[in-house]
């Protein structure tokens, strides 16, 4: 018995803005269809899968043109067993829009460094919050990047590169240290970094090229045979 390959297609243009959305924890609320586009870009294939499948009523998202490649690979090759793929057979709309990745980066190896042993007050569930952090931004080359804003994700602490690729962020006492996601604001590169309270020298960030992302309704359809 022939298996039946399911594929996520393109079929037409979105040309609402990510950056313009609403913000949500791990989606955008898109006000022009009264939707939630589900941001995709940290996902594995396996839980993209998951979603699309299990989902009640088409889905909206947004991950990269690499990762849509990779999913088609994966249905290509792995068996198909799970029955409620095939309720949603149709087109997946996927915009062709570009937009800024924010997120996702390599770090490169910290030289070993002497860290605060105590991270917290004696009787207080705390932590002591560093009076600034600080760390160097790198290129692909290896080279410093200077001129590169960086910012706090939830909050309006940035920082912009100097020519050694430095940058220095002064925090208040008030900050809360559950913001510590730091990225790259840049339309050419994108990069991301935890940020560790436990010592003011963070590890060096390395930047990526910005790759384009595509977006939209997304449904998982039986794969089009060619016509010879």
């Amino acid at each position: 018995m022939k298996r039946r390959i399911n594929e996520v297609t393109i079929a037409e243009p979105c040309l609402q803005n990510w950056d313009e959305m609403e913000k949500g924890a791990g989606f955008n609320f898109c006000t022009a269809c009264s939707k939630n586009v589900i941001d995709f870009s940290g996902y594995t294939n396996a839980e993209i899968i998951g979603v699309l499948s299990n989902s009640g009523s088409s889905v909206c998202g947004r991950l990269s043109q690499t990762q849509l490649n990779q999913l088609n690979y994966h249905l290509s090759v792995v068996p198909t067993t799970n029955r409620n793929w095939m309720k949603y057979v149709g087109v997946l709309a996927i915009g062709m829009s570009i937009f800024v990745m924010d997120a996702q980066a390599k770090n490169i190896k910290a030289p070993i460094e002497t860290v605060k042993s105590i991270n917290h007050k004696h009787g207080d569930i705390k932590p002591i919050i560093p009076k600034k952090v600080f760390g160097y931004v790198f290129g692909a080359d290896n080279k410093p990047a200077a001129g590169i804003r960086l910012i706090i994700v939830d909050t309006k602490f940035f920082a912009t590169t100097d020519e050694n690729g430095r940058y220095e962020i002064s925090l208040g006492d008030k900050f809360n240290v559950k913001n510590n996601q730091i990225i790259v604001e840049s339309i050419r590169y994108n990069g991301m970094l935890i940020l560790n309270f436990s010592k003011d020298k963070q590890n060096d960030l390395k930047l990526k090229k910005e790759e384009p992302m595509i977006m939209g309704r997304m449904i998982i359809a039986p794969k089009k045979s060619k016509l010879h």
